[in-house]
């Protein structure tokens, strides 16, 4: 049920807003697709204490907790979920530009009580087909471009990052060898070992597969946009000549 409420205000973000750019759509698609794969992947991992079980000599509750934070160190779903805001916000990032571009093209119309905006912001128009009445390019000026890229970019960064946390952080964690443990508290030694690593490792490779396509998408649209952005500066150079 809080993964559907959280559905809802994405899903009604991305149909309702008047204006648009490139790539919009499937930027909000990948938040509800990323979402959705949190909720699988967080499933294996709801009882990791109980599937952490240690043997040795004296084995008590204390030292398989113990044993338990001396493995598990580092954060793991508050880590995923952490990534998902992360990538929420680069999202929002580029919303906040859009909106305040709005905002002062719409201002440029009513001080030159025209239909369409002209002035310094330019590569927009409006879309009957698509239900938009502002779809921005930003192809045409170089400040509306590096806008784009920049949030791209947050995306890109952050995806890196948590693909290095999911293959050298997280996975070791569940490689499914024994795990040989002795603390100060618990000199032991103990002999540990996780249950169902399998399907943990699953939800790894899960997350893993989205995050390198968001990588590759991110890759590619930095790309196209460059090239994009240099043909229309080479056909608007030979249209002056």
């Amino acid at each position: 049920m809080a993964m559907v409420t959280g559905l809802i205000p994405i899903l009604r973000t991305a149909l309702e807003a008047t204006t648009d750019y490139t790539g919009r759509t499937m930027w909000f698609g990948f938040a509800v697709v990323r979402l959705l794969t949190l909720y699988v992947s967080e499933l294996p991992w709801g009882k990791l204490d109980l599937d952490f079980d240690c043997q040795g000599n004296q084995t008590s509750e204390f030292c398989r907790k113990t044993c338990f934070n001396n493995h598990f160190s580092v954060p793991i779903v508050s880590l995923w979920n952490s990534a998902y805001v992360f990538f929420v916000i680069s999202v929002l990032l580029m919303e906040l530009f859009t909106s305040q571009l709005r905002h002062n093209l719409t201002k440029s119309a009513m001080k030159n009580k025209a239909d369409h905006p002209k002035g310094p912001l330019i590569g927009t128009w409006s879309s009957d087909v698509a239900h938009k009445d502002l779809v921005l390019d930003f192809h045409h000026q170089r400040r509306l471009l590096v806008l784009y890229m920049f949030c791209i970019f947050l995306r890109l960064v952050g995806e890196l990052t948590f693909l290095y946390f999911l293959m050298w952080w997280h996975l070791p964690m569940v490689s499914g060898d024994p795990i040989e443990c002795s603390t100060y508290l618990c000199p032991g030694p103990f002999t540990c070992l996780v249950r169902f690593p399998a399907e943990k490792r699953m939800s790894l490779y899960l997350l893993a597969s989205l995050s390198c396509i968001l990588t590759s998408v991110c890759i590619v649209f930095i790309l196209y946009s460059i090239c994009h952005y240099l043909a229309n500066c080479r056909i608007q150079n030979n249209a002056h000549v």
